[in-house]
């Protein structure tokens, strides 16, 4: 057992090949790749009571029992596309661009913290992905392959903090004790969609068009994924801090 107060939170950063997170910023130079994370997650957990500390996307797997054995908790944040070839399918009109240095590292470090450890986990958006791809789920590549939809759900064009529509929780589910609603106001801009659920994992929160916006694994441990964004929402609604303050305090008492 660690010293520390606070849980510390692992959360997951994003892979870029393009230098102009650099040369336009200026903060770098021509031909440098970049590791980065929005800051709307650390920001949610540090106001929920937790240490954020960045993962980097690494080459070497074997490293990630080591990482893991540090944190407290994970969080698998959003980013791009995961590789079709991860859940055995071919590339479909609609993908995404795709990053494969992250995916390789990412789903082995999801895969790892999943099965061989005890740490709570929140998936958000690629997160609630990556978690359904390990545990042998599968993916609308784009939601047009998906049942006809009564609204927009990559809705990249709106604020951050703007609830986009309503999702229904299920009032047994992990989330609808967090929240205690069984209707939810969400943001929206996930262009892909969870297809068939991973192994032990039950759908929790659906759009009306029965688009899959969170999942849980069964049994009392805390591993949940939303679909969409509730760290871009806190600062302007802080009732969805609540998820963050349950995801941390799991982590705190399961140390």
């Amino acid at each position: 057992m660690r010293s520390h107060m606070k849980p510390i939170i692992g959360i997951t950063s994003n892979y870029s090949t393009h230098d102009y997170h650099g040369t336009n910023l200026k903060i770098g130079a021509p031909e440098q790749e970049w590791q980065l994370l929005a800051d709307d997650y650390i920001y949610s957990i540090k106001e929920a009571g937790g240490i954020p500390v960045i993962l980097p996307v690494l080459s070497e797997v074997e490293d990630i029992k080591s990482l893991l054995s540090k944190i407290d908790g994970l969080l698998l944040s959003g980013g791009s596309d995961i590789d079709p070839k991860y859940y055995n399918q071919s590339p479909k009109e609609g993908l995404g661009g795709l990053m494969p240095k992250r995916d390789a590292y990412e789903l082995e470090l999801a895969k790892i913290a999943l099965y061989e450890t005890d740490l709570p986990i929140l998936g958000i958006c690629r997160g609630c992905q990556t978690l359904t791809v390990v545990s042998g789920g599968t993916l609308n590549q784009d939601t047009r392959y998906q049942a006809e939809s009564p609204f927009k759900h990559a809705i990249v064009e709106s604020p951050k903090h703007l609830p986009s529509h309503d999702a229904s929780l299920e009032v047994d589910s992990k989330l609808y004790k967090v929240f205690g609603v069984d209707k939810l106001g969400i943001n929206s801009f996930h262009h892909q969609s969870i297809d068939r659920l991973g192994k032990y994992f039950l759908a929790t929160m659906h759009a009306s068009d029965e688009t899959i916006e969170a999942i849980e694994l069964s049994g009392e441990r805390f591993v949940i994924g939303t679909q969409w964004h509730p760290e871009m929402m806190v600062e302007k609604n802080p009732s969805y801090m609540k998820v963050f303050e349950a995801f941390v305090e799991s982590c705190q008492n399961d140390r």
